[in-house]
């Protein structure tokens, strides 16, 4: 719980055991996962800066109930809203092309507090663009840090095992979800917002196996959106 502080971290990443993310153990436990090749340091400032230079896009067939908004004053959908109704109990964040402005894995350091090594990705659709969650499943937290601002982590139970997604960066007051209860895939998350240590609105989106092992979310949805469980 206090791995992560306000001060600025290292830019550089050394070995190190697997990161902890805030929100403590996962609602599963005594299940395991082996990351084959995923190096994962201690020197994660878990948090992510937008990387204008990078910016791959990648299509998706998925609609969306909700019209993203162009600001962050956007208005709130109730809870419960689905905001991605597309096919698959496994579904993208976001309706639509998504861009990546900062992939994940090892990276220049984009800013003096950041590392290089990107534990999750950054998906800039617009400030106020609803975010859905990836799978059903049960909020282990949701609340604000200093560097992921609003934020939101949810277990899922997948192919019998913990499987965690982490939302960060939404604006203040935007998620109606709180920890402990259950969500449906494409349930509103919150909006995309600017919050925490961001220097533009986007999407921090993380898939963590087991609950705290991060692994790259666009290749792991890329293999798994549109799956029935």
């Amino acid at each position: 719980m206090a791995l992560f502080t306000a001060a600025a971290l290292p830019a550089q990443a050394s070995t190190g055991p697997a990161v902890t993310v805030p929100g403590g153990t996962p609602a599963a436990t005594g299940q395991s996962f082996t990351a084959t090749g995923l190096t994962v340091t201690v020197n994660r400032d878990g948090y992510t800066v937008t990387k204008p230079a990078v910016k791959p896009v990648i299509t998706k067939t998925t609609t969306n109930s909700a019209t993203a908004a162009a600001g962050s004053t956007a208005a709130i959908a109730p809870t419960g809203t689905i905001v991605n109704t597309g096919a698959g109990d496994i579904r993208w964040p976001i309706a639509g092309s998504i861009r990546v402005s900062s992939p994940f894995g090892p990276r220049l350091a984009p800013c003096g507090a950041c590392s290089s090594i990107h534990q999750g990705a950054d998906i800039t659709p617009g400030a106020g663009t609803p975010i859905g969650a990836v799978a059903a499943g049960t909020v282990r937290i949701s609340g604000t840090h200093p560097e992921y601002g609003q934020y939101v982590i949810i277990d899922h139970q997948i192919d019998g095992q913990t499987i965690s997604t982490l939302y960060a960066h939404m604006i203040f007051g935007s998620s109606p979800l709180r920890a402990g209860q259950s969500v449906a895939v494409g349930q509103l998350v919150g909006l995309v917002g600017n919050t925490g240590a961001s220097t533009g609105a986007h999407l921090h989106l993380q898939v963590m196996l087991g609950g705290t092992t991060p692994i790259d979310p666009i290749a792991w949805l890329t293999a798994n959106a549109g799956r029935t469980l």
